[in-house]
């Protein structure tokens, strides 16, 4: 999964402070094993393989230490600090990005972590002597570190050079590479269709990959002759003005706002919005030129859906988030909601034909990337249509694509696990909050009302079996849907999710299937 920067630094305090336990006190594995096992089902949904193996070896040795099926030995101790020092390097190369984490062997650690549950002899004092495997891969690390310095320090010295020509070339690019990964994609179809044998998969991928390969053929055509046209003629930018805009999408179909009356692009959540008068309302924080908050001088800017008043079919399931552009025109604010902005552009703007001067919604027509021609609007008469809806119109349009966003709890001690399942739920469109044990979600649950709880079972203060006893009684949370997300089933959760072995579609379904039963 895809990692963000908190994340990765939450869960490396968190590592770094355990190993720091060991080293400190490695006869505290009653204590620690809990800890051990949350940082090890982390390292796992992180894609951390090579740590998981290590602290799976670490965990089994606590657990017969535990059960009393072998004895702490001197032997032991060295083998433990041994195995925590080889984690801490892999978090140094966590830390580094380093691409060569799943090169390290792990192997001789596991198998010394494999004599110590069997209860065989065993000196650990030969993990400490280098191969020459580990030689090569210290170098190669060296190396890595050094090429990833290079490269910065070159990115500092690149020149940015102003030119149209090459801003259309650079723009030309993006579109032949843009293809090459749709073409990769339907090699990957056609490869699973043959993988299942299923012959009529297997016809469909191939007429995709053909259709795909001819459309990048003809766009490398395009492309040389847009190019030699540029070389040979320069009129083309002569004869027609420069414009800038935001590409932006409503209703299914890509337009063009001029980035004149853009004041500001913002996303803010429904929930949010302030009603007056059958208006809705986004409050909005001025800023001043230098960016930085004018003493939270703040704006409560009208707010419009831009599908509203252009054709086609009004997107049902938009994003939890709204993205709202706050226009600008004679000192009046309005805020534009839109499907989404793609990308700043910088285009060559044509005046409309004669035949349609007088379509006031539109100003002009633009060519995007792949040579389309995108309808560039004019912002005063959107504005001035949308001051005369009716509120009457507004509450339709709204009415048809209004959409619930469950609202999820999730309750856990570990940040780092938090942390993981926020990113997956934000990413599939659900609202979310967080408590760090079963006292903290309690607080929240007589606070707000949610669609469902995901939460851990071992917690300080109030553990998972007693935290669903406490919901159970809240008349308006006994048909709440509950997901363990632990070690083990709880007994009044409505389903479980195994922490250690989850996958990010087995928790997203899960989750859908609890809310479509509630």
């Amino acid at each position: 999964m895809k990692t963000t920067d908190e994340t990765l630094k939450c869960y490396l305090e968190e590592t770094r402070h355990l190993l720091s336990l060991i080293k400190n006190d490695s006869k505290g594995y009653r204590e620690n094993l809990k800890l051990f096992s949350m940082i090890k089902d982390n390292s796992k949904i992180l894609g951390f393989t090579t740590v998981y193996n290590l602290f799976k070896g670490i965990e089994d040795i606590y657990k017969s230490l535990c059960d009393g099926k072998i004895a702490y030995t001197e032997n032991l101790e060295l083998l433990l600090k041994i195995v925590c020092g080889e984690i801490d390097e892999c978090c140094n190369m966590i830390e580094d990005g380093s691409p060569l984490l799943n090169d390290i062997d792990v192997r001789p650690y596991l198998l010394y972590c494999d004599k110590a549950v069997a209860g065989e002899i065993f000196d650990p004092s030969h993990l400490t002597k280098k191969t020459e495997n580990d030689d090569w891969l210290e170098n190669k690390i060296k190396v890595s570190r050094a090429r990833k310095k290079r490269e910065q320090k070159n990115s500092d010295q690149i020149i940015k050079v102003s030119s149209d020509k090459i801003s259309n070339i650079v723009n030309l690019q993006e579109e032949m590479i843009a293809r090459t990964y749709i073409i990769e994609n339907q090699i990957t179809l056609l490869k699973n269709a043959i993988s299942d044998k299923n012959l009529s998969a297997v016809n469909e991928a191939y007429k995709l990959l053909v259709g795909d390969t001819q459309n990048l053929q003809n766009s490398l055509l395009l492309v040389h002759e847009n190019l030699m046209g540029l070389m040979q003629d320069e009129s083309l930018l002569k004869n027609h003005q420069k414009f800038y805009g935001f590409f932006i999408m409503a209703n299914g179909k890509k337009y063009l706002i001029p980035s004149e009356f853009i004041h500001d692009v913002i996303c803010e959540i429904p929930l949010n919005y302030e009603t007056v008068q059958n208006q809705k309302s986004v409050r909005y924080v001025v800023e001043n030129e230098s960016g930085e908050k004018e003493d939270e001088v703040v704006e409560y800017v009208p707010i419009y859906y831009l599908s509203s008043l252009l054709p086609g079919q009004a997107v049902k399931n938009r994003n939890v988030m709204d993205t709202i552009l706050v226009v600008d025109y004679q000192s009046q604010k309005i805020g534009i909601i839109v499907d989404s902005v793609m990308k700043f552009a910088s285009v060559i703007k044509k005046s409309m034909p004669s035949s349609f001067e007088k379509f006031a919604p539109v100003e002009g027509l633009a060519f995007d990337e792949k040579y389309d021609m995108i309808p560039i609007l004019h912002v005063p008469d959107i504005m001035k249509r949308f001051r005369s809806l009716r509120g009457y119109d507004v509450k339709k349009y709204e009415a048809i694509t209004k959409k619930h966003v469950n609202k999820i709890l999730i309750v856990d001690d570990s940040e780092t696990t938090r942390q993981i399942e926020r990113t997956i739920l934000l990413a599939n469109n659900f609202l979310v909050e967080e408590a760090s044990d079963g006292i903290n979600a309690i607080e929240k649950i007589k606070q707000k009302q949610f669609d469902l709880i995901l939460c851990d079972d071992e917690m300080p203060r109030m553990n998972g079996d007693i935290l669903l006893d406490n919901i159970r009684r809240m008349e308006n949370y006994k048909n709440v849907p509950v997901v363990a997300m632990a070690e083990r089933p709880l007994a009044k959760a409505d389903a479980f999710v195994s922490k250690s072995g989850f996958s990010r579609d087995t928790l997203i379904q899960t989750l859908k299937r609890s809310l479509d039963n509630e």
